[in-house]
């Protein structure tokens, strides 16, 4: 019940306040790829061929407009960006990927809304930048406001994009808090000293984790 007042509260916010900075189309989900640690026992050779196809995959997707964004974690595996009618179709694509279809890698699909600023496409020829990727995830032992704390969330987002240009994206995964943060900061250090000054972080809703993340630079922009 305490879950359901919640989502009422926060859809009532959203419609109001409009999320004039971001991209909401309800189509847009944030992919995942994780080092899977049960992969099945390959060949080098059949595990270049894999990674092969990813990148084929990738680009074929990038040229039909489906895949707007896609990365690599210094620590391992990647993610994606990817437009498509229903998360059920979302997840079809990536299963379709060869790295995901060998066992390579196991996947996270989320509805994404793009809260501050554009996810926009880099364009050829590419260079390459590094980004701090802040993942912001519920915290399951809270039980404190839920409500509070998406104002104050959103609040803080907010200032904080407006305030500063380091700020390259910020996304929800549409359910208490939980979505990225990515910012172009030297250090996983200042990522950290920025984002535990999130009040839901300091009471404790919601946790994170940062990742160092290689992607094209312009494939985010400001409106």
């Amino acid at each position: 019940m305490k879950k359901s007042l919640f989502w009422i509260t926060f859809l009532c916010f959203a419609l109001t306040t409009g999320l004039v900075n971001g991209q909401s189309d309800n189509s847009m989900f944030f992919v995942f790829l994780n080092p899977n640690p049960a992969k099945p026992l390959t060949s080098v050779q059949q595990e270049n061929h894999s990674q092969t196809g990813h990148t084929q995959y990738i680009n074929k997707l990038t040229s039909e407009k489906i895949v707007k964004a896609d990365g690599k974690f210094k620590d391992g595996g990647g993610m994606m960006i990817i437009q498509a009618e229903n998360i059920e179709k979302a997840k079809k694509i990536v299963r379709a990927d060869p790295v995901v279809a060998s066992g390579i890698y196991i996947t996270e699909t989320l509805p994404l809304t793009v809260a501050n600023n554009w996810v926009c496409g880099a364009k050829k020829p590419y260079e390459m930048v590094t980004y701090e990727l802040v993942r912001l995830i519920f915290n399951d032992d809270y039980f404190g406001d839920l409500d509070r704390m998406s104002r104050e969330n959103r609040i803080f987002m907010s200032n904080l994009n407006n305030s500063n240009d380091f700020v390259m994206m910020q996304g929800n995964f549409s359910n208490y808090n939980e979505g990225v943060l990515i910012l172009n900061v030297p250090t996983k250090e200042e990522a950290e000293k920025i984002i535990k000054k999130n009040p839901a972080v300091k009471e404790g809703q919601i946790k994170y984790e940062i990742r160092r993340l290689k992607i094209a630079k312009g494939t985010f922009c400001r409106p």
